[in-house]
């Protein structure tokens, strides 16, 4: 039994369709690495707790894949106004997620990049945060 050519360019088609599609999307790690560094910058707002609360400031640095660097700058708790440096920031499916030494957050960032909300913990308590990315 001979095979037509056409069955068999047919053939090739159906199998090469799959490989093709994945090649054209790309990869979620690259998506996070575009989306980070779209969020080095300067970003302002607030941080609450109870009746409590105070501005923040967070300025990003650098953007190395997902991973991100940066300060912040807490004002107005409890201890004072203070500073705190991160170098293990994360951002994955637009959710940042920052430790320090003295506070954490997890934010999730607008899908335009200039604005998150998100929540602070600390050892002692926890509440929401929100920043705006200021212009450049």
């Amino acid at each position: 039994m001979t095979k037509s050519p056409w069955l068999t360019f047919l053939a090739i088609c159906i199998l090469a369709l799959p490989l093709a599609a994945l090649a054209e999307a790309p990869a979620p790690a690259d998506e996070d690495a575009a989306f980070a560094a779209k969020l080095v910058g300067s970003w302002e707002g607030r941080w609450t707790f109870a009746e409590a609360g105070g501005k923040l400031t967070v300025t990003i640095t650098s953007a190395k894949g997902n991973a991100l660097e940066g300060k912040s700058t807490w004002f107005e708790t409890v201890a004072g106004d203070f500073a705190d440096t991160f170098t293990s920031a994360s951002v994955k499916d637009r959710k940042l997620k920052v430790g320090e030494s003295t506070m954490d957050f997890v934010a999730t960032v607008s899908e335009d990049g200039t604005s998150m909300e998100g929540k602070w913990t600390s050892p002692m308590a926890s509440g929401p945060l929100k920043l705006k990315k200021k212009a450049e």
